[in-house]
């Protein structure tokens, strides 16, 4: 990730009472993410997964009205248990942003950061204000700490 992006960027932030190793699990093995991944009312199916640096993960987001949303991720760092950079576009535009998951091991829990870049303020300000990027990230780790308490109960 650049520096000086502040006016590009979203970072939203959640804290998980599950360990590192379960959380880490469910953000990268696609039987897990299809179950979390997005925000509310969106369904995801993964087409292909393969994780690993210059892996790609190509899925769709289908909408509450039923439009489905074609999207790629393009690894480029993966740290195991700590970090996954990311491009994130679609087939036809696969680098429309960056993307980072960062994974902190806190006393009781796991910190989630997700932070976005965008080529520019008016990119960003664009999926602020038109779709609700913001929310819509709160909603998905949302997802994510609602998904990893049904693991541990399992």
């Amino acid at each position: 990730m650049q520096t000086g992006t502040s006016d590009r960027e979203i970072t939203i932030t959640r804290h998980m009472r599950a360990l590192q190793a379960l959380v880490w699990k469910a953000c990268t093995e696609a039987a897990h993410i299809d179950r979390w991944w997005g925000p509310d009312g969106f369904t995801n199916r993964t087409i292909r997964m393969d994780f690993r640096v210059g892996g790609e993960w190509e899925y769709t987001m289908t909408g509450p009205d039923g439009k489905v949303w074609p999207n790629l991720i393009t690894y480029r760092e993966i740290v195991p248990m700590s970090r996954i950079a990311y491009d994130h576009g679609d087939p036809a535009n696969p680098k429309q942003f960056e993307g980072e998951l960062r994974f902190d091991q806190k006393d009781d829990g796991t910190l989630v950061t997700l932070r976005t870049v965008f080529p520019t303020k008016e990119a960003r300000d664009f999926v602020v204000e038109n779709v609700g990027a913001i929310e819509g990230g709160k909603q998905t780790l949302a997802h994510l700490a609602e998904y990893v308490t049904t693991l541990q109960t399992h």
